[in-house]
């Protein structure tokens, strides 16, 4: 048996060699839970550090600086429940709506990845008021499309997808598609 440098105490060297690794995988294991832990932005995973800017920009939202459109999504998907979301990327809103995404600030695309749902959540901000219209007419073509394709196969959606309509407010155009887009829009406005 050995002596402990740190304890003075004995211990044998099979025992100090399973608390060594015993250690070793409490560390490990709490590093693993805190990346299963960080937010992701568009399936970038976020460390420690960009979640403590997050933390800090809080209260500044709070006091009166508005949130940023992914936040503003954020606060929609912890009050309702979306079908299936899935978050677009440039090269989509580019390719099948003609979207310029150097127009945009920044912007939230989200569709239902069910073909039996037409939901549609889009929130964007423009680096310049002047393409409010070219955004708005982008996004009326996906009002367009969505009816096109529900008409004759889901009528129920295709009544949803009617009564949708894109909407400006400031430097931001949003579209809500869905049968809670009462709701969502509340939840948009109350923040732009």
């Amino acid at each position: 048996m050995k002596k402990n440098r740190l304890t003075g105490k004995k211990c044998e060297k099979r025992g100090t060699g399973k608390f060594i690794c015993f250690l070793a995988a409490m560390l490990l294991l709490g590093g693993c839970g805190q990346a299963d832990g960080a937010k992701t932005n568009g399936g970038i995973t976020a460390g420690t550090d960009i979640n403590v800017k997050e933390q800090e920009s809080e209260p500044e939202a709070a006091s009166g600086e508005a949130l940023s459109v992914q936040e503003i999504y954020d606060l929609v998907t912890e009050s309702v429940t979306l079908i299936s979301p899935v978050i677009m990327q440039d090269n989509f809103i580019e390719n099948y709506y003609n979207i310029d995404p150097a127009l945009l600030e920044e912007y939230v695309f989200s569709m239902s990845e069910e073909a039996t749902s037409a939901e549609t959540v889009v929130i964007m901000k423009l680096k310049d008021k002047a393409d409010a219209d070219t955004i708005s007419a982008a996004l009326q073509l996906v009002i367009e499309e969505k009816s096109g394709e529900m008409e004759n196969y889901l009528p129920g959606q295709y009544d949803i997808v009617k009564k949708s309509a894109v909407k400006t407010e400031g430097s931001y155009v949003y579209l809500v598609i869905s049968e809670q887009a009462d709701a969502i829009e509340k939840i948009i406005e109350a923040q732009l």
